[in-house]
């Protein structure tokens, strides 16, 4: 599955132990066509994280997160 195919793929709860998982890079890759975000905004929600593995549903709840903090 690309991560194209898994942008139309539904997500329900306890999917995530079975879904595949994507280095940074790789979510860098199709920040937009997933997230609707440009690269810049997945690096920033990612900050610290650069050598694990993660999930689409994960990377998207971050990248949220991350859009809706309180910039001081």
């Amino acid at each position: 599955m690309t991560l194209e195919d898994h942008e139309k793929a539904p997500v329900y709860a306890g999917q995530e132990a079975s879904s595949p998982r994507y280095t940074l890079e790789e979510l860098k890759e199709h920040a937009e066509p997933l997230f609707s975000v440009k690269e810049e905004v997945l690096a920033g929600a990612f900050f610290g994280t650069q050598d694990k593995l993660f999930t689409v549903a994960e990377a998207h709840t971050k990248i949220e997160q991350f859009m809706k903090a309180k910039v001081d």
